[in-house]
């Protein structure tokens, strides 16, 4: 009966039947297509080399899913760059923590040789941290033998601020050809706010041809006080005053040193000569983190130049005692900030600065080749942090240090701007000097000497942060060196 009605209405309405046919083909195609699509995405969720578990895989740009699934040439070797500040302040923090529930790291199937007696055997290894792979339920089913987190992966996962700080702050050897450059440096940096409204600059430096040549260390420091004269102290000792070890932060200089305790507190002691033969100056600090912000060790040189870097402190505070020779003060909470550089220094130019906009913390680093328009330059950097750590890095595409006078080159900048970028965001920060001083730095063993520009300033920030409107304003501390 079904047919004869069906046949009936196909020869009273040919084109309508046709049209109505055509549609429900159409219908169940389309939902044929969507449940293979889906269904080809739950294979693809449960495909052990597609790293499953999670809802999201991040991996480094350019990579490619079908060549990482059959193993190509282009899937050997990856990394993700700071994958611990990836994990700790973004997939970890609190920034993401209402989306987020856990994240861990992955390497799968990784291609290896393992060397036996009967030669080299390829084998397939894959790792991950057994707590954090719990965490997303994707944890192995286990045969034999125990399957949980070793001292070095729950170091990864949750550092004390002893284990991070000790990390971030490590001090390096020269290699290849900075190992006989003498104009190598690395210091410890720290910038103390005084209750008076006044500021220290204190920096723990070895330089020179490290560990095998002629090098030794300095201590740099300068109490400036608004309205009045700033005083100057410096010393240099030879090596065998110098104490410090590769792999490790803590550095002594003669009678002084830096040191971080199992707290992750670090210890400022210093004792140092005023360079106009005046009192001495003498600190005694301890120094703790108000927050972890932080710029991990990041390689800043252009091609030619060595030069590292690394912030282990944006927003920290210090108390202690600074001593101008009898005249004694006590501090306590006071805003503090310290870095770490490295590298090769004879004839480049470097910027930098630090500031707090509102809620921002901003940093910025830049090495050229010495050119004083800096045209030609290595990468540089803007940096952003904020309640919850890590907001955003930009690349520099415009820096502009305007002078009051070229002619003069003891005079110190007036004004900085800065224009970065970071796909569709654009963020640009512009300062106002309002105290700088240069100091002439020996560099090298020629005699040669660098101009080191120290300046305070008021900033301000503006611009657009993953699409949000930027606006702050605020103080910081902002250098030049130049050849």
């Amino acid at each position: 009966m079904t047919l004869r009605l069906v046949l009936a209405s196909f020869l009273q309405r040919p084109g309508r039947s046709l049209l109505l046919l055509g549609g429900y083909a159409l219908g169940v195609g389309v939902t044929i297509v969507l449940l293979s699509v889906g269904g080809a995405l739950v294979e693809q969720a449960r495909d052990k080399e597609l790293v499953g578990g999670g809802d999201l895989i991040v991996l480094p740009t350019g990579i490619d899913l079908e060549t990482l699934k059959t193993g190509g040439v282009g899937s050997m070797f990856f990394s993700i760059e700071q994958s611990s500040l990836l994990y700790h302040q973004v997939l970890a923090g609190t920034r993401f923590e209402d989306r987020v529930a856990a994240a861990a790291p992955w390497i799968d199937d990784e291609l290896l040789y393992l060397e036996a007696d009967s030669g080299l055997v390829p084998i397939s290894a894959s790792a991950t941290i057994p707590g954090l792979a719990e965490r997303l339920d994707v944890a192995p089913a286990l045969a034999a033998g125990a399957w949980e987190d070793l001292a070095a992966d729950r170091r990864w996962r949750d550092p004390t601020d002893a284990e991070l700080y000790r990390s971030l702050d490590a001090l390096h050897l020269p290699r290849g050809t900075a190992a006989t450059d003498s104009t190598w440096a690395e210091w410890h940096y720290f910038n103390v706010l005084l209750p008076d409204s006044g500021w220290l600059y204190l920096t723990y430096m070895i330089a020179g041809q490290v560990p095998d040549g002629r090098w030794g260390g300095r201590m740099l420091a300068t109490r400036v006080r608004p309205g009045s004269a700033e005083r100057a102290y410096s010393s240099e000792l030879p090596s065998d005053l110098v104490s410090f070890g590769e792999g490790r932060p803590d550095l002594v200089i003669g009678a002084s040193s830096v040191t971080i305790g199992d707290d992750g507190t670090y210890t400022l002691a210093a004792h140092v000569p005023s360079e106009t033969g005046v009192d001495p100056l003498t600190v005694n600090l301890s120094v703790a983190a108000n927050s972890r912000r932080y710029l991990p060790p990041v390689e800043i040189g252009g091609e030619g130049i060595v030069s590292g870097y690394t912030v282990p402190l944006l927003d920290a505070r210090a108390s202690g005692r600074i001593c101008e020779g009898s005249r004694c003060r006590q501090i306590e909470d006071a805003q503090t900030y310290h870095d770490h550089n490295w590298g090769t220094w004879g004839g480049v130019t470097w910027d930098w600065g630090q500031a707090q906009a509102g809620r921002y913390s901003v940093l910025y680093g830049g090495v050229s080749d010495g050119d004083p328009d800096r045209t030609a330059t290595g990468p540089r950097i803007l940096y952003l942090t904020d309640e919850h750590g890590f907001a955003g890095i930009f690349s520099i595409r415009r820096l502009v240090t305007w002078w009051p006078d070229r002619g003069d080159r003891r005079a110190a900048p007036d004004s900085i701007s800065i224009l970065a970028t970071s796909g569709a965001d654009t963020v640009e920060l512009k300062v106002e000097v309002g105290h700088g001083r240069v100091t002439p730095v020996p560099v090298g063993a020629g005699g040669s000497a660098a101009l080191f520009f120290q300046m305070r300033g008021s900033a301000a920030l503006s611009g657009r942060l993953r699409g949000v409107p930027v606006r702050a304003t605020g103080n910081g501390f902002f250098e030049t060196w130049t050849p």
